[in-house]
């Protein structure tokens, strides 16, 4: 065991080692931090018209958003903001952000008035000119809402009662909270995935290759730690290295967001943020189950990579099977129509990685208990990761019978 110890480390010293792995790993969080600062620069225009600065825009909704916080989602409430909003002129342009009375009355509850809007089926118009505020109309228009959204992804009976059961679990009226450094986090969930993703096929795919390009792996075959050990040794270490930089990228997001945009809104109720949502976790919750679902995404891909570099003995194939693999969700996408080969391009691994499909609608169903896809997920791919891990494994062995 001690043999294998040493073997380990030594994996990973090599990785360390490259300077490709540094500089990949800057690129990526430099990525990401100017992706955060961006959005602080520049301005909001209307009609070529700047009607103010980012930060400033995000010092109001910031104001706003505290002043807010802690009230309920109410009658009272209701009335506040659509009573504010119907002080805007009813301008032919709909420009109404440029307006004075907006932002003396109505902007204040701008993430009310955002939330009503996109929990219901109604357009801006409708709720500030047609709609008789009311929370009993609001919370049945959600789940009216809710219920067309679940039919439009042909979820079966059983699935629907599921939603209804985990919606019920909701305290209705909804409590808001400020939660803009959490929004900020599940927002940037993509793009922190796609480059972590990225990252893993530069570094990993060349694990087994190298020594296959360089001539040196009958060398470090002849060692007397065994075709096994040596397997294991740089699986364990491409998984070590791909869960320690998840974590590492992860962690240095959240904190960047969270010193910028505040860290108030652990508690807040997660439909704040993502309103297509039927699970009765709070914000906080949702930002560890979505980049806890990325570590284990990242880990099933670095598996993948290092087996198909000892498939094809080359890391630049490797890689390039891996970025096609990568990108191709951007390109097609599987009607809902087509269910369960939707349900399976959704958690393709390499496109799972969204919102959308962590706190998506399919579940699967294993002895008449509903699970959804970021605890059904999790489970899969680790299965999966023993498999591929396995399916390697006499490749690896067989090429030290055949080779050089």
């Amino acid at each position: 065991m001690n043999n294998f110890g040493v073997m380990y480390r030594y994996e990973c010293k090599k990785l360390f080692n490259k300077k490709i792995v540094w500089i990949s790993f800057i690129i990526c969080v430099a990525v990401i931090i100017f992706s955060q600062v961006l959005q602080m620069v520049g301005g909001y225009y209307v009609d070529g018209k700047l009607i103010d600065t980012n930060y400033n825009l995000y010092k109001y909704n910031k104001r706003y958003d505290e002043a807010l916080s802690g009230r309920e989602i109410n009658q009272s409430l209701i009335e506040e903001t659509i009573d504010g909003y119907r002080k805007i002129p009813d301008t032919p342009d709909r420009h109404y952000i440029s307006s004075d009375e907006y932002w003396k009355y109505a902007r204040p509850y701008s993430s009310i008035f955002n939330f009503i809007r996109g929990t219901t089926d109604m357009t801006t118009s409708e709720i500030i000119y047609s709609w008789q505020p009311s929370e009993t109309d609001l919370y049945a228009k959600r789940q009216i809402w809710l219920e067309s959204s679940w039919e439009d992804s042909r979820l079966s009976e059983g699935e629907k009662d599921f939603w209804r059961k985990r919606e019920a679990q909701i305290k209705a009226p909804y409590i808001f909270q400020a939660n803009e450094g959490y929004s900020r986090i599940l927002s940037s969930f993509q793009t922190v995935g796609f480059f972590e993703l990225m990252f893993i096929a530069i570094c990993l795919s060349g694990i087994f290759s190298d020594e296959h390009i360089r001539k040196t792996d009958q060398l470090i075959l002849s060692s007397p730690l065994g075709k096994t050990k040596l397997y294991l040794a740089k699986i364990t270490a491409g998984i070590s290295f791909a869960t320690v930089s998840t974590i590492l990228v992860t962690v240095i997001t959240s904190v960047i967001i969270l010193c910028i945009y505040g860290a108030e809104g652990y508690n807040a109720i997660f439909q704040l943020i993502y309103r297509e949502n039927s699970d009765p976790i709070t914000c906080g919750q949702a930002v560890i189950v979505a980049y806890g679902n990325m570590v284990i995404t990242v880990v099933i891909v670095s598996i993948f990579v290092m087996v198909l570099s000892e498939m094809l003995h080359s890391n630049i194939a490797a890689l390039a099977v891996s970025t096609v693999l990568l990108i191709l969700p951007m390109f097609f996408s599987v009607p809902a129509q087509y269910r369960m080969l939707s349900q399976i391009w959704d958690w393709y691994p390499w496109g799972y990685l969204a919102p959308w499909n962590v706190f998506g609608n399919y579940t699967i169903s294993i002895f008449g208990q509903y699970l959804t896809p970021w605890q059904a997920v999790p489970m899969i791919y680790i299965v999966l990761c023993v498999i591929i891990a396995a399916i390697g494994k006499p490749i690896y062995e067989r090429f030290q019978v055949s080779g050089r």
